[in-house]
């Protein structure tokens, strides 16, 4: 009996264990299908995931300013270029690129030397975060209003001025340097590929861009001249240009090193003068003058040399005192060229009422965007002599005015005060080989 109960037992166990295992490899059986399917599923979220990622529009205009540009910059997206990659140098995380065409400007400290800079900014899209991640920049382009520097004045006392003298100065002598630019200027030249061009600080060449320094000093004055070879400018709005005197070459910061002078201001530091009979600008009173021949911030096309030559439409108040009003129009940017000179006995000018260099005016054909100014002046009546050189270089506001300031008896004191207006004008075709 003793044995047939444990014989009964261990039937009984032998029957639960194969039951027990039956039920495990059933189980086991049961989790690997429920990975599977649980990978199958993640495979595909994670298939849909991607698939519905939406970069055809590229990085937002906001995101480009908040990452590129501080709050106080003026800047504007101008494009976007959006490509699918796999792989770069940046790593395979990244499936798409959005070179975004940007420009914004800086004003110099002096408030002189505004810059136009373009670049293109490299945003890549990285598929394991969803952002956008700005990892290269290039300068595609740099424009300096250069106009002010023709015949501007400056001053400083920095220690590293006295080096254009070399050992001319006096020791131990005190006193403050000027500088004076040539009436003619060259323009800036940009090379965008220059090695030492970074994000912030880009590098020009220049000719023909010099003048004389004064050392005005207690024991007398020294005065050198000098040219500008090159420079740069900063988005800190600093200019500085390597100035070339026979002592050597300095760096000068002009906004920072030197400050402008005004013109009466240079004659009287270095002459101890002032010339009778001549116009200092900064002197005369101003009144408004206005145009609707200007559309935003650009002259019209129509009044394009090459276009269909039509003079600005021009309204200011009557001056008392004043008989006649010389109206001028001039681009600094090209050496004072002058386009517009006529003599008028009123206070508003029709858009197109002059149209021919025989009636006055040859409107704007520059190679590219140039600034032109128009100014009114008035005068007590008819000048000596005003035999300006009509669509050709000359002298600037201040020499123009200094000839208008002798009246037709011989007198001084014609120029009354004057107004201005101006703006822009880009060109609707490359004008340059028809000068």
């Amino acid at each position: 009996m003793r044995k047939r109960n444990i014989g009964l037992y261990t039937a009984m166990c032998l029957l639960y264990g194969l039951l027990m295992t039956g039920c495990a490899a059933e189980a086991d059986s049961t989790a690997v299908q429920v990975t599977e399917d649980t990978a199958s599923v993640e495979s595909s979220t994670e298939e849909i995931t991607e698939a519905a990622i939406d970069y055809s529009a590229g990085v937002s205009d906001d995101e480009v300013m908040e990452t590129a540009f501080t709050e106080d910059v003026d800047a504007s997206v101008e494009a976007h270029n959006v490509a699918e990659i796999s792989g770069t140098e940046y790593g395979d995380r990244y499936i798409a690129c959005d070179t975004v065409s940007v420009t914004y400007n800086v004003d110099n400290p002096t408030g002189f030397f505004e810059q136009k800079v373009s670049k293109n900014l490299e945003f890549c899209f990285d598929k394991e975060t969803g952002a956008w991640d700005l990892v290269a920049e290039t300068l595609t382009g740099c424009e300096v209003d250069s106009s002010v520097i023709p015949g501007s004045s400056w001053k400083g006392e920095a220690d590293e001025l006295k080096k254009l003298f070399g050992s001319d100065i006096p020791e131990g002598d005190t006193g403050e340097v000027y500088i004076r630019f040539n009436k003619r200027a060259g323009l800036f030249a940009f090379n965008m590929n220059n090695e030492n061009n970074t994000s912030s600080e880009r590098f020009y060449t220049t000719s023909g861009t010099g003048g004389k320094a004064t050392w005005v000093g207690a024991e007398g004055n020294v005065e050198v001249s000098f040219k500008v070879t090159d420079g740069s400018v900063t988005d800190a709005g600093d200019m500085i240009m390597n100035v070339v005197s026979d002592a050597g070459t300095i760096g000068i910061n002009f906004g920072t090193d030197v400050v402008t002078a005004t013109e009466m201001e240079y004659d009287m530091a270095v002459s101890g003068e002032i010339e009778e009979g001549k116009i200092y600008i900064d002197n005369l009173d101003r009144f408004e003058v206005t145009s609707s021949s200007i559309e935003g911030e650009e002259w019209k096309l129509l009044t394009g040399g090459k276009e269909e030559n039509q003079s600005p439409e021009l309204s200011w108040d009557e001056v008392e005192g004043a008989s006649l009003y010389a109206v001028m129009m001039i681009d600094k940017d090209a050496n004072n060229w002058l386009h517009w000179y006529v003599k008028v006995d009123k206070t508003h000018l029709d858009e197109g009422e002059y149209n021919s260099k025989e009636t006055g005016y040859v409107g704007p054909y520059p190679p590219e965007t140039h600034k032109y100014d128009v100014y009114v002046v008035a005068l007590k009546g008819a000048p000596e002599k005003d035999g300006f050189l009509l669509d050709a270089t000359g002298e600037d506001v201040s020499s123009k005015l200094t000839t208008l300031n002798t009246a037709a008896d011989g007198s001084t004191g014609n120029v009354i005060s004057y107004g201005t207006v101006g703006a822009n004008f880009t060109p609707g075709s490359d004008y340059y080989g028809d000068r």
